[in-house]
């Protein structure tokens, strides 16, 4: 019961070769496992490029928590290019997802999982949505997902019923810093393209999700037509 739980994700290469990535997370509170670089590379320290509004330290943290483990994730892939068309099969506890994408989709999905799960003190609270991996979610999943766990986590805290989704708009805003201060650092890490752009489409979350909130909600209310009192 306490086995770690296991994400792959395999890639096949245009050129028929194939390159695989394996996430071990706690099986309690699926914070991601997986060894780091015996000697990491340089953009992962810490203060390279520090997200603006990184609450941690150097003298705390010698590295990004979630650049750290980015760079194992990296090395594999860096022949890529980003439209380059990889068939991607992601095989989890219960279910096994095969698409055909580009290079930038594919990691997109897993920067996304990396740096929900890597001890980023921003993208942390996101790390229940990485419990329940969905890869490749369209925009409507997202904000769906997002709202849900928005809500549940407020409902567990006790929160105090305040009407809005202002905390959840706040977190989004800085999330979107950190997106954008991790392209920076990993600007240093690739020369070639998709890293970089698989860093700007997981941003576009981050500015889409308070645009569409409100659109996106009145979309999902017919699905909740049961949870109308009569």
């Amino acid at each position: 019961m306490n086995d770690p739980q296991i994400i792959r994700y395999r890639f096949d290469l245009p050129d028929g070769s194939q390159r695989a990535l394996e996430f071990a997370f706690d099986a309690k509170d699926f914070r991601l496992s997986n060894s780091t670089p015996a000697e990491p590379p340089f953009w992962t320290e810490l203060g390279f490029n520090q997200c603006a509004n990184c609450p941690l330290s150097a003298a705390d943290h010698k590295h990004c928590p979630a650049a750290l483990q980015m760079a194992n994730a990296i090395e594999p892939l860096k022949a890529l290019v980003s439209f380059d068309v990889v068939g991607v099969t992601v095989v989890q506890a219960d279910r096994t997802v095969y698409v055909q994408t580009t290079a930038q989709q594919a990691m997109c999905s897993v920067l996304g999982l990396i740096m929900a799960t890597a001890g980023c003190p921003w993208t942390d609270r996101l790390r229940p949505m990485a419990r329940f991996h969905l890869p490749f979610a369209t925009e409507a999943e997202t904000v769906y997902r997002s709202v849900c766990m928005y809500l549940l986590a407020r409902e567990l805290a006790g929160a105090d019923g305040a009407p809005g989704f202002g905390a959840l708009e706040e977190l989004y805003r800085n999330l979107h810093v950190v997106n954008r201060d991790m392209a920076r650092r990993l600007g240093a890490a690739a020369r070639t393209d998709p890293v970089r752009n698989a860093m700007a489409l997981l941003d576009s979350y981050t500015t889409l999700l308070p645009a569409a909130l409100e659109r996106s909600l009145d979309e999902l209310k017919p699905l909740f037509n049961a949870w109308q009192l009569a």
